[in-house]
C-alpha cells in the first residue's frame, strides 16, 4: 500500500508486490520516503528487501515486533519454504508521529495480532494492518497472538477515532470506523 502525499510516498507493508509498487513509483514520478511494517508476518514484508535496495530506503517497524521479523517461526516465511528474516534500520514507538517532508502519520500500537502490532494514522485515514478489517479482526491463533489484547486496542485505540475515519486494511476492502462500531 502507498500513503502518497503530492509527490511524496511512504510503503506500508509491501507484502510480495515489489514490482507493482515499483512500477507505480516510477511511472508517477514519485518519491519514496520509507518503508513501515505495521507487524512482521512475511505476507506483509516480502517485497521490503528489493525496495530498500532500488530506492535506498529505511525500514520500521515497532520495537517489539524485532523478535518476529528476525525469526521465520514467528514471521511465519517457514510457510512458504524459506527463512526471510528483516532487518530494520528504525524502530518507532505507540504515539510517535513519524515525518516525511510535507506530512506526518501517527503511530498507533495496537498489539494482539502481533505484540508489536501497529496502525497509522493521518488526518481521517487509517492504515491498519491485520489489526481491524472490514466487519472482523486479525487472527490471534498464530505465534505470539493474543485475542483479548487485539479486543482491547480495536476498542481503545481505534473505534474512538472519529466515525468518518476512513480504514485501509492489510487484506480486504476498505472500511469506516463508523461501519465496524456496529461489530465491537
Amino acid at each position: 500500500m502507498l500513503c502518497i502525499w503530492k509527490k511524496e510516498v511512504v510503503i506500508i507493508d509491501p507484502g510480495d508486490d515489489a514490482t507493482k509498487i515499483e512500477n507505480i513509483i516510477v511511472e508517477n514520478d514519485l518519491i519514496p520516503r520509507a518503508i513501515l511494517l505495521t507487524h512482521g508476518h512475511f505476507d506483509h514484508f516480502l517485497g521490503c528487501s528489493y525496495l530498500k535496495q532500488r530506492f535506498k530506503l529505511p525500514i520500521y517497524a515497532h520495537r517489539v515486533e524485532k523478535e518476529i521479523l528476525s525469526n521465520p517461526a514467528y514471521n511465519l516465511s517457514y510457510l512458504i519454504g524459506s527463512e526471510v528474516k528483516i532487518n530494520c534500520d528504525g524502530y518507532f514507538e505507540d504515539g510517535d508521529v513519524l515525518e516525511f517532508a510535507d506530512f506526518s502519520l501517527k503511530v498507533l500500537h495496537t498489539p494482539g495480532h502481533t505484540p508489536g502490532s501497529s496502525c497509522f494514522l493521518y488526518d481521517n485515514i487509517l492504515f491498519s494492518g491485520d489489526t481491524l478489517f472490514k466487519d472482523s479482526f486479525g487472527r490471534c491463533d498464530l505465534p505470539l497472538g493474543d485475542e483479548r489484547q487485539i479486543f482491547e486496542s480495536i476498542k481503545e485505540k481505534l473505534l474512538v477515532l472519529p466515525r468518518n475515519t476512513k480504514v485501509y486494511p492489510g487484506h480486504g476492502v476498505p472500511t469506516t470506523i463508523g461501519d465496524e462500531l456496529k461489530n465491537f
